[in-house]
């Protein structure tokens, strides 16, 4: 799709390629990739969007919101930390997260797991 392909690594920066990576450049001018700048997790070698785990959270009757952020983990490179906020009235309890753990493995896969998921009052 050309068009995609245009949008996706042309529009952003006009003039420019946009390969999707964050840089920044020191004081003797050499280059230090800081990461990606997209919202795709790479998670034991799979690519991710944090949507889709999130979107699995929130289809969970008891979850109000979520957010999803990868944090560095020694075997699998990024490893996958959700935030939670519950619905008015949904005790917070550890059997539910493990609920929602499990959730999440149902609608996407093993490999969407989240390693922690922490309860945030809002997001």
């Amino acid at each position: 799709d050309p068009e995609r392909f245009k949008e996706t690594y042309f529009i952003q920066f006009p003039g420019k390629y946009t390969v999707g990576d964050g840089a920044r450049r020191d004081e003797d001018s050499y280059y230090w990739i800081t990461g990606r700048i997209d919202d795709v997790l790479n998670v034991s070698g799979h690519r991710m969007g944090t949507a889709e785990v999130e979107s699995a959270l929130v289809s969970h009757p008891k979850v109000a919101e979520a957010a999803v952020v990868g944090y560095p983990h020694e075997i699998k490179g990024t490893s996958i930390y959700a935030f939670v906020t519950l619905n008015s009235g949904v005790e917070k309890t550890d059997e539910l997260k493990k609920e929602l753990v499990k959730h999440v493995r149902t609608e996407i896969g093993p490999i969407a797991t989240p390693e922690k998921l922490q309860w945030a009052d809002g997001l």
